[in-house]
């Protein structure tokens, strides 16, 4: 007797795990895919040419930028700006509609964006006391420390500290200390 071959029926349910088999293991290697794309600098500038294109461009290639000292220690941008879903949601919608400013450089006009001592001084960037002692005696002044300011926390990092923008020595609002090389006067 010869072999008897399955209907079409079996044969097709015999091939459907197959194929849903392959098309999870594609959706999983594109979501990791994407993932891992999703970590590096240029994900944020492919996409969002507009307004991003200035703060990649500046990590990787303005010397005179904070960002691009921590590019040079390998410090990737979601290290510090830390994903979290309902921000990211509403970044993606407002660059899909268009509602958010830009000034003249292309940068993002910024309300309420801050670096504190929480997000720059933490385990594996910045330890806080290394920094105060580093700029111990400010200017040759004794007892002058603008990281052990008479403000306290009332500052953030960001008042002084511009990552992908010009510094300011904040202090001078009101004092008249040294500016560090490159450094500006607040306006």
């Amino acid at each position: 007797m010869g072999e008897t071959r399955p209907s079409g029926k079996r044969a097709g349910r015999r091939k459907w795990p197959i194929a849903v088999g392959v098309v999870a293991v594609v959706l999983v290697a594109a979501g990791a895919g994407f993932w891992v794309w999703h970590e590096q600098p240029s994900f944020c500038n492919a996409i969002c040419h507009d307004p991003m294109d200035n703060y990649v461009e500046g990590y990787f290639n303005d010397a005179t930028l904070l960002a691009n000292a921590h590019e040079q220690q390998g410090t990737t941008c979601l290290q510090c700006h830390e994903p979290k879903i309902d921000e990211q949601v509403a970044e993606g919608l407002a660059w899909a509609s268009g509602d958010f400013e830009t000034d003249e450089a292309g940068d993002i006009v910024r309300t309420g964006v801050t670096a504190d001592k929480k997000m720059c001084a933490k385990s594996g960037c910045h330890e806080w006391a290394d920094v105060v002692a580093a700029t111990e005696d400010w200017g040759g002044e004794a007892g002058v420390n603008p990281h052990e300011s008479h403000q306290g926390e009332a500052i953030d990092c960001s008042n002084c500290h511009g990552v992908h923008g010009s510094s300011q020595m904040y202090c001078n609002t009101c004092h008249d200390y040294e500016l560090p090389e490159g450094w500006a006067n607040p306006r």
